[in-house]
């Protein structure tokens, strides 16, 4: 089958291209450039994430360990020294905050280490901030349970439970609240202006418009492509790849393809397109300028999309871009080396053990900022 030609409309002779003519020239080139940094974004993160794979996680999985070991030994030591009341709390609060940090981010821990974690959080937690918890909970509940009644929606709230886990159990609550929300909302649009409507009117024209056009070449395309009615072999293998790729194209509005589609049918290059009147061209630019705005956002969008959740943890917060992996491998080691110089002071179980801990206990009652 013949090979993508690009889609750029050619004066012949000394005729120039009209306005319409140009802005399709314009938007395909805009296209194509689009397309290729959406690829080359896509294959980057795709290579990343076999770096991550085989040499970053490795990290990740280490350092937890290293705060899983932390904690551990914290917690034994906070059983043995002698703390005031105060500095006890604020290192209570530090464990139980990181800990509860380890368990939504197991990487690298067993089940065993994530049930010991669960335990030194309840154990620290005090009652209070529980109970605290739970009855922010229960006025979620009651004001979801009023929006129920008020709406007249039958909503089962049974096995929502907030003591196995109180992030899950709030965000379901949040969630139900949010389908509940719109049953109640009784509020009268106002009546659009005479410029409102007439400004909607012309955008259903223009969508009329774009719709008729896209499916009518579909139309004359999918009847030149049917396989059915083409009785040569080879001729009919192509058709059936030229009709998937059709159905395909047509699906998602892929207006670049259907157009390639079309040329490749009649193997010459953009006549069709030269031929197309100033109309149709200008429906044409509509449609590639929706596709270019929609690709530049999924290129934007693209490490949040679920198969590239792995990289998350290593974008930087500031420039939101994920560093060279050298830089992400040092800032681990350089991590995990701390980790274990402070391991060594813990487990000495000496006036050093205290006096780190202390440190510890009064930089979190300062400004709250974790040391390990």
């Amino acid at each position: 089958m013949q090979k993508k030609r690009d889609l750029i409309i050619q004066p012949s002779g000394e005729e120039a291209l009209s306005s319409a003519q140009k802005e399709f020239n314009r938007l395909m080139k805009s296209l194509e450039s689009v397309r290729s940094k959406h690829a080359k974004e896509q294959a980057k993160l795709n290579a990343h994430l076999v770096i991550a794979a085989a040499e970053l996680m490795p990290l990740v999985e280490e350092l937890n360990r290293a705060n899983r070991d932390m904690i551990f030994s914290t917690h034994r030591a906070m059983d043995v020294i002698k703390f005031s009341a105060k500095r006890r709390y604020w290192l209570s609060d530090l464990v139980a905050h990181k800990a509860s940090a380890l368990i939504h981010d197991p990487a690298g821990l067993s089940d065993e280490d994530v049930a010991k974690l669960e335990k030194i959080v309840a154990l620290l937690t005090p009652e209070d901030e529980q109970e605290e918890d739970n009855g922010e909970f229960d006025l979620l509940r009651k004001e979801l349970e009023e929006i129920a009644r008020l709406s007249g929606v039958d909503l089962d709230l049974s096995g929502l439970d907030p003591s196995g886990n109180p992030e899950e159990f709030e965000r379901l609550l949040r969630e139900r609240l949010d389908q509940a929300n719109p049953a109640r909302r009784t509020t009268k649009k106002r009546k659009p202006t005479k410029a409102q409507q007439e400004k909607e009117q012309r955008q259903r024209e223009q969508e009329e418009a774009k719709n008729k056009d896209i499916k009518s070449l579909f139309k004359q395309l999918a009847k030149a492509f049917h396989p059915d009615l083409e009785i040569d072999p080879i001729l009919k293998a192509h058709k059936e790849i030229w009709m998937q790729r059709l159905n395909s194209a047509y699906s998602t509005g892929d207006l670049r393809e259907m157009l390639q589609l079309e040329m490749e049918w009649l193997g010459e290059e953009a006549t069709n397109l030269k031929n197309a009147s100033d109309e149709k061209l200008k429906v044409y630019c509509a449609v590639l300028k929706e596709q270019i705005s929609q690709l530049k956002s999924q290129t934007i969008a693209l490490i949040h999309e679920p198969q590239y959740h792995p990289l998350r943890r290593f974008i930087h917060r500031f420039s939101q871009k994920i560093p060279p992996v050298s830089q992400i491998k040092l800032h681990y080691r350089a991590e995990i080396e701390q980790h274990r110089e402070m391991l060594d002071v813990l487990n000495a179980n000496n006036i050093h053990t205290k006096k780190m801990l202390n440190q510890w206990a009064d930089t979190n009652d300062e400004n709250s900022q974790d040391f390990f």
